[in-house]
């Protein structure tokens, strides 16, 4: 498994320094939601109204940038893409998960 998924890619403008909890995501045809934890390889967005009460995991590699002017975490998939993830609450981040997500994510 490559590890691009877990690293935030060159030319994202991510600052290692802060935080992205409170940012809003957006994804390629929309809002998703807003940042609630910030894990270093990993987002966890609550997705409020978009997807109806779950908390999405997110890995970083799907960050096509990040805008700290205007609190904005942009993605280069669109909602649908995400939606139809497995929840966070049943992949665990070990290898086996991150496999699980990686491979949803390079269909």
């Amino acid at each position: 498994m490559t590890t691009e998924l877990w690293e935030y890619r060159p030319g994202s403008h991510h600052a290692a320094d802060l935080s992205l909890v409170g940012y809003e995501v957006e994804a390629t045809d929309g809002p998703l939601g807003r940042v609630e934890q910030d894990a270093g390889d990993h987002l966890v967005v609550d997705a409020g109204p978009w997807v109806r009460g779950t908390r999405l995991l997110l890995p970083v590699g799907l960050v096509a940038r990040i805008d700290h002017l205007e609190l904005v975490v942009h993605l280069d998939c669109p909602r649908a893409r995400v939606r139809s993830a497995p929840p966070p609450a049943s992949v665990e981040l070990t290898e086996h998960g991150r496999s699980v997500l990686a491979d949803h994510y390079a269909r």
